[in-house]
C-alpha cells in the first residue's frame, strides 16, 4: 500500500516538474530566437572588418639552405643572409636552359649595377646567389656543369649546387629561370621565366 501511494505522490511531482522545465525550454527558444540571428550577424560584421581593415597577411618565409659553391667549395648558409636588411636575389636554374642562358647576362648587369665596388650605384645592401642541380628531362646539373656555366658567362656571385636536387620544388617553382628576392627573412618577390634587366632593376630598387 506504501509502496503504491509512493508512486502516486512520484508521479504527481513529475506532473509538476514538467510544466516548469517546458516553461524554461520555451523561455531559452525564445532568447535564441530574439538574440541569436544578431549575436551571428555581429560576429559576421566584426569578421568582415578584422580581414578588410585589420589582417595584414604576412609574405612567405624562404626555404633554408647550406649549399657548396662549386667553384670554390666554400658553403654557404641562408642563415647568414636571409634574416638581415640586406635583399638577397636567388635564382634556380638549369644550365642547358635556354631561358637561362639568356637571363645569365642580365643579371651579370645588375651584379654589375649593385655589387661591382666601382659602380656609383653599389651598395653593401644586396647580394645575389644562384643555385643549381636540377633535372631538364634527363639531363641533371652536376657542380661541373654549374661551374662551367658560371664561368662560360663570367659570373662573380656564388653558384651553389642542390644535392638533393629539391629546393627549387620547395620553393614553389617547377620552370627555368625562376628567382626570389628575400628580404628580413621574408619573401618580396617571386616569378618565373626570363626577366628583363629593366624588370629586375625595378623589383629591386622597391626593397633596397
Amino acid at each position: 500500500m506504501a509502496s503504491k501511494r509512493k508512486r502516486k505522490l512520484q508521479q504527481k511531482a513529475d506532473r509538476e516538474v514538467d510544466p516548469k522545465m517546458q516553461a524554461r525550454r520555451d523561455s531559452f527558444n525564445d532568447m535564441m530566437w530574439r538574440f541569436g540571428p544578431p549575436f551571428v550577424a555581429l560576429v559576421i560584421i566584426l569578421s568582415i572588418v578584422f580581414v578588410v581593415f585589420i589582417y595584414k597577411p604576412g609574405n612567405p618565409t624562404p626555404e633554408p639552405w647550406k649549399l657548396e659553391e662549386t667553384s670554390t667549395g666554400e658553403i654557404y648558409s641562408s642563415d647568414d643572409y636571409y634574416d638581415t636588411d640586406q635583399l638577397i636575389l636567388v635564382e634556380f636554374f638549369h644550365s642547358e636552359c635556354g631561358h637561362c642562358n639568356d637571363q645569365a647576362p642580365i643579371l651579370r648587369d645588375v651584379y654589375d649595377k649593385y655589387m661591382d665596388s666601382s659602380s656609383e650605384d653599389y651598395t653593401s645592401s644586396f647580394h645575389m646567389f644562384s643555385i643549381g642541380g636540377y633535372a631538364l628531362g634527363s639531363s641533371e646539373d652536376s657542380k661541373k656543369d654549374i661551374t662551367d656555366f658560371k664561368f662560360k658567362y663570367t659570373l662573380q656571385w656564388p653558384h651553389l649546387y642542390d644535392p638533393s636536387g629539391e629546393l627549387m620544388r620547395d620553393s614553389g617553382f617547377n620552370s627555368y629561370p625562376s628567382l626570389i628576392l628575400v628580404k628580413n627573412n621574408e619573401i618580396v618577390y617571386s616569378g618565373s621565366g626570363t626577366k628583363s634587366y629593366d624588370q629586375l632593376v625595378t623589383e629591386i630598387e622597391k626593397h633596397l
